[in-house]
């Protein structure tokens, strides 16, 4: 009888104190779900995405039905008052280890209307809280990224003035003008959660998140992106032209909605962490079987002392960024014994998780490759999928080089515009400053 692939107890991968009965019922639900309707056929989704997309379609229909896409509601609308960050950490992992981008639609939906359900706006719970508890599909889309901003709005120390969508009052209606580019759910969103900014003069009081749902007059889609990997979620870019709003469709107000856009930013590298994590497990996954399967010199590959050594180190990294995103999202949830969960402290602890466990997983995933030889990059096994999948994740959210820059403040105040008292009189001699 051939030896199981894996002998872990998925079980005991979180300590219980953090992770509990209710977190760990919710993973094996989706865990199961993930063996029975997509790990089968993931290759076939994958080929879909470059044509009509039906089947991705049919997989998140039926995660509709599971009751994941009204979920952060609160209960008086429909909602299960699911807003724990751990949760959802706990939950996006098992979509990591099966198909990575197939919850973007549902996840998508969570992440827009976070600042209006932590607002407690109830025009905006009102009018769309009922559409994601409908039981049919209703994707909405947090619309940041801008063609002109790289990771500028991600930036604290920009403090808005990198936000070049403008919304404009008048009357009782919000005016916006401006495009986004890359946001998740783009071209296919009943409703986007729109980063803008009122006045660029007034730092974080300027900020403005405002919610349109289309269609709607000026609003216009360019195309969907071509990508790498994420494929079976759909970003891309669009423009507003004078789209008119209610005035009550703004989450909060000024410099409210500064401090939920950043804990939506804290809440999105949470998540991002433990997404990469299941990207690396279902590539560690893999590998363990190949290497069971394949023989060199007569016993499973597995079994000579070097390919243990890289399969340890792969488990390592795996184990090591799990407990740093559980820990992080635990405290995120608890600000009453860890402070603001949008703190310096909080953002650093957040972004040390999500560039920890997204690097590792390009390199888990890499080492796979290696292992596994040219089969490796066999669609077949999948890994090459996972490889590509992470790489979008590490990228998003201002990517690693502005994560880096994000942990340090959690350690001493790092300012990107930092005064320097030679700036002028070198840029007065004609030197460099």
């Amino acid at each position: 009888m051939m030896e199981p692939a894996c002998i872990e107890n998925p079980e005991h991968r979180f300590m219980h104190e953090l992770v509990g009965p209710g977190d760990r019922f919710l993973a094996a639900l989706v865990r199961d779900f993930i063996e029975r309707e997509i790990k089968p056929i993931r290759r076939e989704m994958e080929e879909s995405t470059r044509g009509d997309f039906s089947l991705v379609e049919e997989v998140q229909r039926k995660l509709v039905g599971l009751g994941f896409q009204g979920a952060f509601l609160p209960p008086e609308y429909g909602g299960w008052n699911l807003t724990s960050a751990l949760t959802y950490c706990v939950i996006l992992e098992e979509f990591g280890r099966g198909e990575p981008a197939c919850v973007a639609a549902l996840g998508g939906g969570a992440w827009a209307f976070r600042p209006a359900v932590i607002a407690g706006n109830h025009t905006l719970l009102e009018d769309f809280g009922p559409r994601f508890t409908s039981g049919e599909p209703y994707v909405a889309c947090f619309a940041m990224t801008e063609p002109s901003g790289g990771c500028n709005i991600e930036n604290v120390d920009m403090q808005g003035r990198g936000i070049h969508t403008r919304a404009v009052l008048d009357g009782d209606e919000w005016v916006i003008n401006g495009s986004k580019v890359w946001p998740t759910n783009s071209g296919i969103a009943d409703v986007y959660c729109v980063v803008c900014n009122t006045d660029p003069s007034l730092g974080d009081e300027g900020i403005a998140l405002i919610y349109v749902p289309v269609p709607i007059e000026g609003f216009s889609f360019g195309r969907f992106e071509d990508k790498a990997g994420f494929r079976a979620s759909r970003e891309g870019d669009f423009y507003f032209d004078n789209v008119r709003v209610p005035r009550a469709y703004r989450a909060a107000g000024p410099g409210e909605d500064a401090v939920l856009l950043h804990d939506n930013l804290i809440f999105a590298r949470l998540f991002s962490a433990a997404w990469a994590v299941g990207i690396a497990q279902g590539a560690f996954e893999e590998v363990l079987a190949f290497t069971r399967d394949h023989k060199m010199a007569g016993r499973p590959l597995r079994q000579h002392t070097e390919a243990a050594n890289i399969l340890a180190d792969m488990a390592i990294g795996i184990q090591v960024g799990r407990d740093a995103y559980v820990n992080a999202a635990y405290m995120f949830d608890h600000p009453e014994t860890y402070g603001p969960r949008t703190s310096r402290y909080m953002l650093s602890r957040s972004t040390v998780a999500k560039v920890f466990c997204c690097d590792m997983a390009v390199e888990v995933t890499n080492r796979a490759m290696e292992l596994m030889g040219f089969y490796g990059g066999d669609p077949a096994y999948h890994v090459e999928k996972y490889w590509r999948d992470n790489k979008i994740i590490q990228l998003w959210e201002g990517g690693v080089q502005l994560g880096k820059l994000d942990v340090a403040r959690g350690y001493y105040p790092y300012d990107q515009f930092y005064e320097n008292e030679m700036y002028e009189p070198a840029k007065g001699k004609g030197g460099k400053p």
